[in-house]
């Protein structure tokens, strides 16, 4: 899967979790007007990764990667290679991989760079170029 990315969607909670969303469309408002087909086939691509914080004190964190074609839940020793520019961002993963072309505004660039070395420090092998 490979598609230009126009919005970054970053949900940051401290309590539960992370997660970074990719989406080739832009989240559009409810829409009275649009019929229950076409909320049904909506033809959106995203991929997403998300880390989601345990309610028990000595569980492991919950990583998670999720796309419009695929679902992976990641085991304890799994890690997540990352490449990210300021164009683009490569990201591989237990013997799959995506390449996402982005078309976002710079400080969003940079955000999602913190959020990465920030809540998934532990999970990606994060390169820059």
């Amino acid at each position: 899967m490979n598609f230009s990315c126009i919005e970054l969607r970053i949900t940051d909670d401290p309590g539960f979790g992370c997660i970074i969303q990719f989406s080739d469309t832009k989240d559009n408002e409810y829409d009275e007007n649009q019929t229950t087909d076409e909320i049904i086939n909506l033809k959106e691509k995203y991929f997403l990764i998300q880390r989601s914080y345990p309610e028990e004190l000595y569980e492991n964190d919950f990583y998670h990667i999720e796309s419009s074609e695929s679902s992976t839940e990641l085991g304890y020793s799994d890690k997540i290679l990352i490449d990210l520019s300021k164009d683009n961002i490569k990201i591989q993963w237990s013997g799959d991989k995506v390449e996402l072309g982005l078309n976002i505004e710079e400080a969003e660039v940079l955000y999602l760079r913190k959020i990465l070395k920030k809540r998934f420090k532990e999970k990606i092998i994060l390169t820059e170029k």
